[in-house]
């Protein structure tokens, strides 16, 4: 695991000698500051370590220049893979309903220009009986209510699936678009991603990384936000698409995923190796000059959060 602090560029000690090294170590359980006098120096709040050179290769200090680079903070978020059948189902269900649609305004628009063309003749040449006409205009006024009924059907799936999956999967299934197919042929996965309650920036997130076991990390790009959250778990859904290693994304898999907040920033990533632990707190010694060691607190939250930087300038 790395930490991360936000320094431009650093020479960063390597290595456990300043922890190992007693006289210029604390000790932790009293609560003491570091002894041995004339070795630490305070100077504007600013904490720093004398060693000689020859101390240096005494105890064989190493360091290592990190450079500067720009990073986003990220969030976790929970969810899972979704089960395709739900949605395929909703999506057969509204095809249903615009088919409907289809047929009664067929019918209709028939019976319409049936009616008006036994009306016309009779009021013209009257060679169609009263009967007929009003026969006519009974199935033109039915066929209107049997696709008014159509209508409303159609719109009552509509609004269910909104509520549902949002207005852009909904929009999906209303146009039997390519990312529709491309799920429903097992091409791509929808992801459901809860970011917990106070953790979801202003705007959603255009993308994020899912975390495999191992370490890897899968990019996925947003979807929409999502118009439910998950009952156990309280917070701000997401939908997003996923297209590439799909293998290990099995369906219903549960996931956690890294979610890009805040502006970017710049700062370091710093090694294992060059964080020293005392009196409870990580901290990083920087090398100010051939003899001077500053000593600096990091941050140690899991995959660099967004704590351990400020921004830039």
């Amino acid at each position: 695991m790395k930490r991360c602090i936000a320094l431009a560029c650093l020479v960063v000690v390597i290595g456990a000698a300043l922890s190992a090294w007693q006289p210029a170590r604390a000790d932790a359980d009293e609560g003491r500051s570091i002894t041995a006098p004339g070795r630490v120096v305070t100077q504007n709040g600013v904490t720093y370590v004398r060693l000689e050179t020859d101390t240096q290769r005494a105890i064989g200090l190493k360091t290592r220049v990190v450079k500067a680079a720009h990073y986003r903070a990220s969030r976790w978020a929970y969810g899972q893979v979704v089960q395709p059948g739900a949605l395929l189902g909703d999506y057969r269900q509204l095809a249903s309903a615009r088919g409907r649609v289809s047929q009664t305004h067929a019918k209709l628009s028939a019976s319409h220009a049936e009616y008006r063309r036994l009306q016309g003749l009779y009021r013209h040449h009257r060679n169609v009986s009263k009967k007929a006409v009003q026969a006519a205009r009974a199935a033109w006024l039915s066929d209107q209510a049997a696709a008014a009924d159509a209508n409303a059907q159609r719109a009552a799936v509509t609004g269910e699936l909104k509520a549902r999956w949002g207005a852009t999967i909904t929009r999906w299934m209303r146009k039997d678009s390519a990312p529709l197919q491309a799920l429903g042929a097992g091409r791509s996965r929808l992801l459901r991603l809860t970011l917990p309650l106070g953790q979801a920036p202003a705007r959603p997130p255009p993308s994020a990384s899912v975390v495999l076991p191992g370490g890897t990390t899968v990019s996925i790009t947003l979807v929409s936000q999502a118009p439910t959250t998950e009952p156990d778990l309280q917070g701000r859904t997401y939908y997003f698409l996923a297209k590439s290693e799909l293998d290990r994304l099995s369906y219903g898999l549960r996931v956690t995923a890294l979610v890009p907040h805040g502006p970017k920033r710049v700062g370091v990533i710093v090694p294992d190796s060059a964080v020293v632990w005392a009196q409870g707190a990580a901290w990083l010694y920087v090398q100010a000059d051939k003899t001077h060691f500053e000593r600096r607190p990091v941050r140690t939250a899991p995959r660099c959060r967004a704590d351990g930087f400020r921004p830039a300038g």
